[in-house]
């Protein structure tokens, strides 16, 4: 990625996040992010385990075949440098006329193939997975910071062309002090300590600077620009060495998959429940909801690493 020394990171007087997180270059882009949520109708659906597998092959495959271009811009790449992130239920079975929630969050270039993103998951509702079943979409939105914009509807069909943000329109921060928040792992979560994988509550700490490495990354791949340059994250890092866990629910869920490529059964373990944090979130917690849109550690393609974040202490 080209480099720029142009303009500087800095936090607003009035604590909240303004432009100027994002170093001033004509020469590199600031980080471009695309959240879509999928709202679907199930037509009796049932995969084998976790979904993100099954989700993520099917709509490879319609890429493929109806559009080359976004597939070599999503899919042909290393698995953890891919320019998206999948985001399926946990459900293994839904009923029919149940409705089911799909995300899908695309990087740098991959927002460029929004419309045929849309477009694949909507045939893949038609033509069924296997396993998994039919289903139908009834609504396409953007998922802003602050609401959700719908821009394809089963009634009314494309409304809009979907258009990205930067990473930085989701680094803003509420006037209101917060010292405490819940992550929830709503789908398991990959990060390793040395070579062995982790199974327990990871701390603060830890989480933000994983936060920065999956961001760095994706920047990386898309040759765009971080929020943040390196020399401007010492003071995030030490409000997070201060944030401590209060409590935690944690647990290990293990799944297998059988893989396309070599043919063998493979085991993808990760950690899954909530964990509690306390201490003051002033520049932090911005970060950690930026992380549920990007997802966090590893295999985020194959639908690992959800978070959501929930506010539970404002002073």
């Amino acid at each position: 990625m080209g480099g720029c020394n142009a303009g500087t990171n800095s936090f607003c007087d009035d604590e909240i996040w303004c432009a100027s997180v994002i170093p001033v270059c004509e020469q590199v882009k600031p980080l471009r992010i695309l959240p879509l949520r999928f709202i679907l109708r199930s037509a009796g659906l049932n995969f084998p385990g976790f979904s993100g597998a099954t989700w993520h092959g099917g709509l490879g495959m319609i890429l493929a075949q109806q559009s080359p271009t976004a597939f070599r811009s999503l899919y042909q790449t290393n698995q953890e440098s891919r320019l998206y992130a999948l985001l399926p239920t946990m459900e293994s079975s839904v009923p029919i006329g149940g409705v089911l929630e799909l995300r899908v969050t695309l990087f740098g270039a991959g927002v460029d193939h929004a419309l045929a993103v849309t477009q694949a998951i909507a045939e893949l509702g038609r033509i069924g997975m296997r396993p998994g079943g039919y289903y139908e979409m009834i609504e396409s939105r953007i998922i802003h910071p602050d609401e959700e914009i719908t821009f394809m509807s089963e009634k009314a069909g494309f409304l809009s062309v979907p258009r990205a943000l930067t990473t930085q329109d989701y680094l803003t921060s509420d006037s209101t002090l917060i010292n405490a928040c819940r992550m929830k792992i709503v789908t398991p979560l990959r990060i390793k300590e040395g070579n062995d994988l982790l199974r327990n509550a990871p701390g603060y700490s830890k989480v933000l600077r994983r936060i920065f490495s999956r961001i760095d990354q994706i920047a990386h791949v898309a040759d765009e620009a971080p929020p943040f340059v390196k020399s401007m994250r010492e003071e995030i890092y030490g409000e997070a060495d201060r944030v401590v866990i209060k409590s935690s629910n944690i647990s290990l869920h293990a799944m297998e998959r059988r893989s396309a490529r070599s043919g063998q059964q493979m085991q993808f373990n990760g950690i899954v429940g909530t964990i509690d944090y306390t201490g003051e979130m002033k520049y932090t917690l911005p970060l950690l909801k930026l992380a549920s849109m990007t997802q966090l550690g590893g295999k985020t393609a194959f639908g690992f690493g959800g978070l959501e974040i929930e506010v539970s202490g404002q002073v």
